[in-house]
C-alpha cells in the first residue's frame, strides 16, 4: 500500500541542493552576470550575522537557499 505522505526535505539535503546550485551559477558567466548585477543594485547591501557585507558567494548561497 502507498501512502501520499511527502516526506520532509532535511536541512542536509537542502543545503547540499543549495550549495550545488550556488556553483553551478558561479561557473556559467551569464548567470553570474544576472546575479551580480542583481547583487550590485542591492542598497544597502546585505550582511551576516556579524555585519560584514555578504559577499556575491554569499548572496547567490542564500537565494539558492531559499528556493530550495
Amino acid at each position: 500500500m502507498k501512502t501520499n505522505q511527502i516526506k520532509q526535505m532535511t536541512t542536509q539535503v537542502r543545503f547540499t541542493l543549495a550549495l550545488h546550485a550556488t556553483w553551478s551559477v558561479l561557473r556559467d558567466p551569464v548567470l553570474t552576470n544576472i546575479y551580480l548585477e542583481k547583487w550590485q543594485g542591492l542598497q544597502p547591501r546585505p550582511t551576516t550575522k556579524d555585519e560584514q557585507t555578504l559577499t556575491l558567494y554569499g548572496f547567490i548561497f542564500h537565494e539558492m537557499y531559499e528556493a530550495v
